[in-house]
Order: C-alpha cells, then sequence, then structure tokens
C-alpha cells in the first residue's frame, strides 16, 4: 500500500505561488491533497517555476498537465519526450518568460525512476533509518561543491544560492538527469522545492520524518521548520510512504 501526502504554500514574497505539486491525475497550486493506493504504478511530482519569468506560475503546472492525459499509459520514451516537448513549447510561446524546474518519479513494481531538472529534489528515508539524496542540484552552489571550491555546509548561507543552472523553458538546451532507485515497504520519498531545502539542512529533514509515522505531520512540520528559519519562499513538501 502507498500513502500520498503533499502541501503547497506561498511564500511571503511571492503574490502567487509559482510552486505546483502532481499525484498521478491531481495537480494542484494551493492547499493540501492526501491519498492512498495499492496499485503498483504511479507518477508524482514537484516544480517550482523560476521567479525571474514573468509566467512562472503558468510553467510549473504546464508539464503536469500533459503528463496526467497519459497516467495509464505512462512509459519511459513517453515521459523524455513530454519534458522536451514542454520545454519546447514553452520557449516559443512565452519567448523564455515561462520557466520551471522539476522533479518526476514514476514508481512501477517498488522500482522507481527520476526525471530531474534544477533545483527540487528527492529523498529517501531506508528501513534502517538512513536518509539518501537521489538527486543533485543543478545550480551554480552545488557546482561550487562538486568541485570542492565550498563546502555543504557554506550553501545555505552563500549569496548566489537562488542561481540555477538549468530550467524548462530557459533559453539553454536542457540535460535531464534520469535515476533509477526502488521503495521497498517500510520507506518514504520525499519530494521538496528549494523553499524548503534551503532553510533547512538535511540532518533536520531525517529528523522531521522519523519523529513521526505520519506523513501528514512530516509535511506540516518541514513547511513550519522552513518558515521558522525565515523562508519567505513558496514552499511545497511531498512525502510517500510504502507499507
Amino acid at each position: 500500500m502507498y500513502y500520498f501526502y503533499a502541501q503547497t504554500v506561498k511564500g511571503l514574497k511571492s503574490q502567487k505561488n509559482n510552486d505546483s505539486f502532481f499525484i498521478n491525475n491531481y495537480i494542484s497550486q494551493t492547499g493540501h491533497y492526501k491519498t492512498q493506493s495499492k496499485k503498483n504504478e504511479f507518477i508524482i511530482g514537484i516544480a517550482d517555476g523560476v521567479g525571474s519569468s514573468m509566467f512562472a506560475n503558468d510553467a510549473s503546472k504546464y508539464l503536469f498537465e500533459k503528463l496526467s492525459k497519459y497516467k495509464n499509459q505512462i512509459t519511459h520514451a513517453l515521459v523524455l519526450n513530454i519534458i522536451k516537448n514542454t520545454h519546447k513549447f514553452l520557449q516559443k510561446t512565452y519567448t523564455y518568460q515561462a520557466s520551471t524546474v522539476f522533479t518526476l518519479v514514476h514508481i512501477q513494481d517498488a522500482l522507481i525512476t527520476i526525471y530531474h531538472l534544477g533545483d527540487t529534489r528527492v529523498y529517501k528515508l531506508t528501513e534502517y533509518e538512513n536518509l539518501i539524496r537521489l538527486t543533485n542540484d543543478h545550480s551554480y552552489v552545488q557546482k561550487l561543491i562538486d568541485e570542492g571550491v565550498i563546502s555543504e555546509d557554506m550553501r545555505y548561507s552563500h549569496p548566489q544560492k537562488n542561481i540555477i543552472l538549468q530550467s524548462l523553458g530557459g533559453e539553454k538546451d536542457i540535460r535531464i538527469d534520469v535515476y533509477k532507485n526502488s521503495l521497498e515497504p517500510g520507506e518514504k520519498l520525499l519530494l521538496t522545492t528549494d523553499g524548503i531545502h534551503d532553510y533547512i539542512d538535511d540532518k533536520q529533514i531525517k529528523n522531521i520524518l522519523l519523529d513521526s509515522h505520519n506523513i501528514e505531520k512530516n509535511v506540516n512540520r518541514l513547511i513550519s521548520d522552513a518558515k521558522n528559519a525565515n523562508s519567505k519562499d513558496d514552499l511545497t513538501a511531498l512525502v510517500v510512504k510504502c507499507t
């Protein structure tokens, strides 16, 4: 059995919420959503419209709207094709003024495929209480960390932490990261936007996920702790628990 809970909250500095989340056929940019399923296949995602683009709000949900039309026909080739076509559509229609970052997770028979672009994230809390970050940020700060220029701890205070290197609908060509993993009974998946993980570190995220088996409490705490850490960005978290 799979249990899902997602919530998105408009940030204090935002006129509208540029985040969105996606659970099978359900797409939202407001409030929360809770569901469960015995099916062994589903697709979920989060997106964060790039704030500097005029139509960020439209961009963050467009990919999910396209994918939702094929919820019972999801294949690897189809997902890649929809992502690439969305990139071209946003570029052409909005002239580089509608861009977004996103992370998608397709689960089939306990195997997961992650499609990732930008600085949204996927974490897995294993049955043995290890927190593993399954994606790597496409950001300037992550590049500095990967090159050994700065430490991981310095990311939270770096003045250029909001600079991303890739976005859907942006001016540059895209390179979609694809990761393979699994989700077994007793494990949780967490998807977050930077309004959360730029303000609370991985150790704190792990403690929040371990603090309660209730995934709604997990999400509420992630959002409230990020706010308490002075996050004024849009905040979105989505948790899946496998039993």
